[in-house]
């Protein structure tokens, strides 16, 4: 039994189904996916926190509707899984028309979530327009100006939240963006004072703090400056995914492939997770290397299959890392940079020309590092001119 893509012809197994509803099951000794026998068959059982997140009956008032549509997008984001956006969508439409400031923020944050950056960015823009002093919406538009490469406008954003949030909010703002041009010393120099003055002292600023010198270490090629920043920010937010995979990352990149097996074992029900997983099996021969290659991929063919955008970053990492196909890799880092241009995207664009030995896409990712004044340690794997 099988389904076909209305959208792109490609014929799925009927196994997909267990992935769309939530419970990925792949057998540990290499059987065959389960498929049931018959629509009554429960694939997968909610947990207590789920269905306290999936009411049957949506929020009948304005502030209920806020906090659960914010815990359904916490929720979501922590646990890599797009259908919480979705509830959280269905959650707010009916005090959509017209949107307080509350509700405008959070719709702007699925769209950021989901890569819709052009809709965030209108929204928060005639949010703005409207109410100058919501200093998150500055925090947001800040951020996507700087993941698309707007290092100007975002450097206005982190300014104009001046008027509503600390001083230490926008500083960490403003050293999100120089990390990125040829400011980068002075950012991790003003970082690294921060964090040995009392000022910060919410755990939130604090956590954001030294992610952001962890980052800004591993940028200047300075690993153990920035194992103590993540162990610092891990102690406060100990199940914070972003921090885990960049943690899991660095181990990756230090040659430590056992480290991320052991760290996500348990976390193979979250797309980023099972990605790392996969590079670090192979990287180490694991026996279940193979497995989870093979429930990645099916991750993938799920999402075509339900018609759901692949954040094109994992998808060509996934290409290049662990189902090498250079090509395909750099066809996929092309589309991902047009929307984002963080350094993690830079580096992944030029490992991908590099490995498929396309002069082009080096020089669009030359050109980038010469205008900005990009400096980070790690694109010297790659192409060593790589620094301006």
């Amino acid at each position: 039994m099988s389904w076909i893509n209305p959208q792109t012809g490609r014929r799925f197994p009927a196994a997909l189904l267990l992935i769309l509803c939530g419970g990925l099951l792949v057998s540990t000794t290499g059987a065959a996916p389960y498929t049931p026998d018959n629509n009554n068959t429960v694939l997968a059982t909610l947990s207590d926190s789920q269905r306290a997140l999936t009411p049957a009956s949506p929020p009948q008032n304005e502030a209920d509707a806020l906090r659960l549509a914010r815990a359904q997008i916490d929720y979501g984001r922590q646990q890599g899984d797009p259908r919480f956006l979705g509830y959280a969508q269905r959650t707010l439409a009916p005090f959509s028309q017209p949107p307080s400031p509350a509700v405008s923020l959070l719709w702007a944050d699925i769209e950021q979530q989901r890569h819709q950056f052009t809709r965030a960015r209108t929204r928060l823009t005639r949010l703005l327009e409207q109410h100058p002093n919501q200093g998150q919406g500055w925090l947001m538009l800040a951020n996507i100006e700087r993941v698309q490469g707007q290092f100007d406008a975002a450097r206005q954003a982190c300014g104009n939240a001046a008027n509503s949030l600390p001083p230490t909010t926008v500083v960490l703002c403003q050293a999100s963006v120089q990390a990125m041009t040829d400011q980068h010393q002075r950012a991790y120099a003003t970082l690294q004072s921060l964090a040995d003055s009392p000022l910060v002292s919410d755990t939130t600023q604090s956590v954001w703090l030294q992610t952001l010198i962890a980052e800004m270490a591993i940028q200047q090629g300075e690993p153990e400056r920035a194992q103590q920043a993540l162990d610092a920010a891990l102690a406060l937010a100990p199940q914070d995914a972003y921090l885990r995979y960049l943690q899991n990352d660095l181990w990756l990149q230090q040659g430590h492939p056992d480290a991320v097996i052991a760290d996500l074992k348990n976390w193979q029900d979250r797309d980023n997770a099972l990605l790392r997983l996969a590079i670090a099996g192979q990287r180490s021969q694991h026996p279940q290397a193979g497995q989870w290659q093979q429930a990645y991929q099916q991750r993938l063919d799920a999402a075509e299959f339900a018609g759901r955008t692949v954040h094109q970053r994992e998808h060509a990492r996934y290409l290049l890392q662990v189902d090498p196909s250079p090509s395909e890799a750099l066809a996929v880092a092309r589309d991902n940079w047009q929307q984002q241009k963080e350094l993690t995207d830079l580096r992944l664009l030029l490992a991908a020309a590099t490995a498929a030995d396309n002069a082009d896409a080096q020089a669009t990712a030359r050109d980038f590092i010469d205008t900005h004044g990009v400096h980070d340690a790690a694109l010297q794997a790659h192409w060593p001119e790589a620094q301006p």
